[in-house]
């Protein structure tokens, strides 16, 4: 069936009444899959879903993610690319849905419609954004090279965060928009970092190459990452010429057999990281953890990824304060006003002891369709001239009538239940919630309002046959209607801030202001060490009624006012835990060093 005669058939179907009859989160255990960038938002979102969502009926299906990429998410419902070049595998893959943060093409979009060359299994493909997130910038710099050397421009602030005069050791190498094309472009003038930062030079360990980490597979996130490199370059096409014949071609590389992969039988990949080569290599599997566990292995490269999987590899390129080597870690960049900007909406989210949650919150998208089924090719939501300069939609890709695509066999309906139930879970109030604890962002409210109204029009064999090969209809027997489905009940938000804290060297006490979403209990333990001993300076537990900024007051006990007043200072750990009315608690753990001026005595 050629395109436009499917979309005459859609056209002019007739539709029939809504028909599920499994009541909601009831259904049958299913299957998605696709972007990596997704995988710990789904863990979330799967918690939200099953305590959250589900939580009044009782049960809950189990709806598992496999995070094998976009491309593998989009050929998950169709895309006639790699594996599912001949359309054959269009609607026998076990997940009933798909995700990627590279939204389908039109031309992909109407190959997921279509189904197989066969008549009978076409549907219609809801392209159903689901969150927002940053692709971050990545960096293992030189071992030993000396990263004071670098200019001004070229590097974060020093930072003493605790006021305990030891630096804290994050200064950061960060890339203007001409020198991060360069470099990735392995142009022969900024091939190495000494080329880059001329400043390097007089460090003999600065004279590296620089070696490029990216994705082994067609990836949704390198899409977006060639987005941004596009705007900052757009005389080098990187889109479309690097993002064809998929998103693994780069600038002066291979995409070849890989023996370091699999000597008997090399599986093909981007890089060989040969040095006089391309100096280009990757992980030897799908999926962002296998990017940054590569980048961590390879000095002197740089890369990218989600926040999530940097902060959550072993070793976290967060960064750690007052540690000597900070080498590996994850950087600013310009955004659409040329402003350096972090990846977090806490300025020190990148640190061990920062805030999660991405810096997407002001993100302009252009080239945003009117709904769900329209073309969400060119949706962009880099070189913002708010927030970071890296921002990406993730996207669902579910199909309005899952009768159409994979026929009324047994069990098809169930599974179709639960896919329409943990998407209305996702993009409910409660399923954005949680995004920002997990370094996301939640949804515009436009373009959520546009995801509510795709999902919302999702239901089962629409046309009253389906697709496929129909099974015997047995004699029908009364059906009891299915329950109006009752709204998610929204997780309270539990992210909570610090902006402000005072020290008083006048009294050794000290103030800090908590910023709260909602009522709840904030509580601050402060503990310090006396010797080997560990001892409690304070406990205070505080109730709030509302949102706002709390004024938090840290009255040394005796025992620490004794050290007060025989050192002048004392340095504690603070752990601040806010827990909202009926929601989950979160901490945060943050270094103070209480003061205190001796008195002098009178002679």
């Amino acid at each position: 069936m050629t395109f436009l005669a499917f979309a005459a058939l859609l056209s002019f179907a007739p539709k029939g009444e809504a028909a599920f009859s499994t009541p909601q989160c009831q259904g049958a255990d299913t299957i998605g899959r696709g972007a990596s960038f997704a995988r710990d938002a789904h863990g979330a979102f799967k918690l939200n879903f099953q305590f959250g969502f589900c939580n009044s009926a009782g049960a809950f299906p189990n709806v598992s993610y496999e995070a094998l990429g976009s491309g593998a998410g989009r050929r998950a419902v169709g895309e006639r690319s790699g594996s599912n070049a001949n359309g054959s595998q269009s609607r026998n893959q076990p997940p009933r849905f798909g995700m990627s943060d590279e939204p389908p093409s039109q031309a992909g979009q109407a190959q997921m419609n279509q189904g197989t060359d066969a008549p009978g299994d076409e549907g219609l493909v809801n392209v159903v954004p689901a969150a927002v997130g940053s692709v971050t910038p990545l960096v293992n710099f030189p071992n030993d090279c000396d990263v004071n050397l670098l200019a001004a421009g070229d590097k974060t602030v020093e930072q003493d965060r605790d006021d305990d005069s030891v630096s804290d050791d994050v200064v950061r190498v960060k890339f203007t928009k001409a020198k991060f094309d360069a470099a990735w472009a392995k142009e022969p003038t900024a091939d190495t970092w000494t080329e880059l930062f001329t400043e390097l030079a007089p460090d003999a360990d600065c004279n590296k190459p620089i070696i490029r980490v990216v994705r082994f597979d067609d990836s949704g996130t390198s899409f977006a990452f060639k987005d941004y490199l596009d705007n900052a370059n757009a005389a080098r096409n990187w889109i479309p010429d690097f993002v064809t014949p998929d998103t693994r071609t780069w600038p002066n590389a291979t995409v070849g057999p890989r023996p370091d992969c699999n000597i008997t039988t090399p599986p093909t990949g981007p890089g060989s990281q040969d040095d006089t080569t391309d100096q280009l290599t990757s992980g030897c599997a799908n999926g962002n953890g296998p990017l940054v566990s590569k980048l961590i292995a390879t000095d002197g490269s740089i890369g990218y990824s989600d926040i999530s999987t940097a902060r959550t590899a072993s070793p976290s390129l967060a960064v750690e304060a007052e540690k000597n080597d900070n080498d590996t870690y994850w950087t600013q960049i310009q955004n659409g006003s040329n402003a350096f900007t972090e990846s977090t909406a806490d300025p020190n989210g990148f640190r061990t002891d920062g805030s999660r949650g991405a810096n997407c919150q002001n993100t302009t998208f252009t080239g945003v369709p009117s709904s769900t089924k329209g073309n969400w090719a060119p949706v962009s939501g880099v070189n913002s001239p708010q927030g970071f300069g890296i921002c990406t939609l993730t996207y669902g890709l579910v199909f309005d009538d899952n009768a159409d695509a994979y026929g009324t066999g047994p069990g098809e309906e169930s599974k179709a239940r639960s896919v329409k139930d943990y998407w209305t879970s996702i993009v409910s109030d409660g399923g954005q919630s949680v995004l920002f604890p997990s370094d996301y962002a939640p949804l515009p409210a436009s373009i959520l309002a546009l995801a509510r109204t795709g999902i919302g029009a999702v239901d089962w064999n629409k046309g009253g046959g389906g697709g496929g090969t129909p099974t015997p209809t047995p004699t029908p027997t009364p059906t009891p209607a299915p329950p109006t489905p009752r709204p998610a009940p929204a997780i309270p938000s539990n992210v909570f801030s610090i902006p402000r804290r005072a020290i008083s060297s006048k009294t050794g006490r000290a103030t800090l202001s908590v910023r709260v979403p909602g009522a709840g209990r904030i509580t601050v333990l402060v503990r310090a060490k006396n010797g080997r001993k560990r001892f409690t300076v304070a406990n205070i537990r505080r109730s709030v009624s509302s949102a706002g900024t709390y004024k938090i007051t840290i009255k040394p006990n005796r025992t620490a006012r004794k050290i007060l007043k025989r050192k002048g200072k004392l340095k504690t750990s603070v752990k601040v835990t806010y827990q909202p009315n009926g929601g989950t608690a979160r901490s945060s753990t943050k270094s103070l060093t209480l003061k205190l001026k001796k008195k002098r005595r009178r002679r």
